[in-house]
């Protein structure tokens, strides 16, 4: 078995054979391009992190950041009034996976240790024997002149639920994982065991979380985590006969839920409203999409545009590419000012006014690193920028006012 590992944004050159390359490439976890040699090969790792394997291969790629912090920022993203629930002696592991496996077994088997969650799911078959109502078109279509087996439809108070089955996926998932921790894998086999009666989703995938209630409050860090390995997981046909299995989640997406989130909580005593990837276009026709990260919107109007990016900001000025992506949100979308926020130390970073145009492009910074508290505070002073700024702005703009919770704290 090969084990190769590597951190996010770096690369490591190996030897592989040209199917297990290609299966590599095929988990979409590292691009994968030749190198000198026979059977060289160069894996370039960007802000995807995870895990792969295949039938001769392992291939891990480690995230920067420490995984108590990042737990904070996935926490967070899912329940910012809980997220200090949900930390807890698993963020010790050494390594991401281990984290998350340890973190989900713990968490789901405290939310099923007073017995599974049940409810009435609603059942169509055919008996021999009439429970509850009969379906008279099925019957008919179906049974014409006979009177068995009958149509029925009726309630089943059942653990048979969304709720235990997204548990279920997840344990299912993490089971064909490498080198699970010990511990965590014995929970897990009992986790199997205990939802031996439920079935797994059809499309784990597209999970979504349930409405929340008092019966099903004690499952939300266990689901909140559930969801999170069900959208990062998949089971992958590879080139030939080789099949791989992958755990790949985009630290982007991470950063950007958690910045989205945090935004809307410090935004929230200001008034106006945060949406998250409204899609408009660039050009008349509409022919050409784009979708800013977030937009703040306040007083009937869009105030602010700003995009996430999980890098840090190399020579202290933004990527060319991401200073044109905001240069196209400000002209679509008529604002003077645009914020690119990369996940950075932010010392010295200078702005970028654009030439013949009145358009500003702010590059800022969060430390993604430090403590919770502290990485809020940048947050809120950020989001305080915003507010002032988009008062200015709307007041350029024919004289429009901001309402007073808009600019409370301003």
């Amino acid at each position: 078995m090969k084990r190769l590992e590597l951190e996010a944004w770096s690369s490591l050159e190996c030897e592989l054979s040209h199917a297990e390359a290609a299966a590599i490439r095929e988990s979409e976890l590292v691009e994968v391009a030749a190198a000198p040699g026979p059977n060289r090969w160069r894996l370039i790792s960007d802000s995807r992190v995870g895990v792969a394997l295949g039938p001769s291969w392992e291939l891990r790629v480690n995230p920067r950041l420490t995984v108590a912090r990042l737990f904070f920022l996935l926490a967070y993203a899912t329940d910012p009034s809980g997220w200090r629930d949900r930390r807890a002696d698993f963020e010790s592991e050494p390594g991401l996976l281990d984290a998350i496996a340890s973190g989900f077994s713990w968490h789901a088997l405290r939310a099923v240790e007073l017995g599974l969650l049940r409810g009435y799911v609603g059942v169509e078959e055919r008996l021999h024997a009439v429970r509850g109502r009969v379906r008279f078109g099925d019957q008919i279509a179906r049974s014409a002149g006979l009177p068995l087996p009958v149509e029925v439809a009726y309630d089943e108070y059942t653990p048979d639920v969304a709720e235990n089955r997204m548990l279920k996926s997840a344990t299912v998932a993490l089971l064909r994982l490498p080198r699970v921790p010990p511990l965590a894998r014995r929970r897990l086999l009992e986790l199997r065991a205990v939802f031996d009666d439920v079935a797994p989703l059809a499309r784990p995938r597209e999970a979504e979380l349930p409405r929340f209630t008092r019966l099903n409050e004690r499952y939300r860090p266990a689901l909140c985590l559930a969801r999170l390995i069900l959208r990062s997981a998949s089971l992958a046909a590879s080139a030939g006969p080789l099949a791989s299995t992958s755990f790949v989640f985009d630290m982007n997406r991470v950063f950007e839920d958690f910045l989205s989130t945090a935004m809307k909580e410090a935004l929230r005593p200001h008034g106006g409203e945060v949406r998250a990837q409204v899609g408009r276009s660039l050009d008349v026709a509409g022919r050409v999409p784009i979708r800013p990260d977030l937009t703040w919107h306040a007083g009937g109007a869009l105030r602010a545009v700003i995009d996430a990016k999980h890098k840090s900001v190399e020579q202290r000025t933004a990527p060319a590419a991401d200073a044109y992506q905001m240069l196209a949100y400000c002209t679509a979308l008529g604002l003077r000012r645009g914020y690119l926020v990369y996940a950075g130390d932010g010392v010295g970073v200078a702005d970028l006014s654009i030439r013949n145009s009145n358009c500003e492009i702010c590059v800022r910074a969060v430390d993604i690193s430090r403590p919770p508290e502290e990485l809020l505070g940048q947050v809120a002073e950020l989001s305080g920028e915003v507010v002032r700024e988009g008062a200015l702005c709307g007041a350029e703009r024919g004289g429009e006012r901001l309402s007073r919770a808009a600019l409370r704290g301003a």
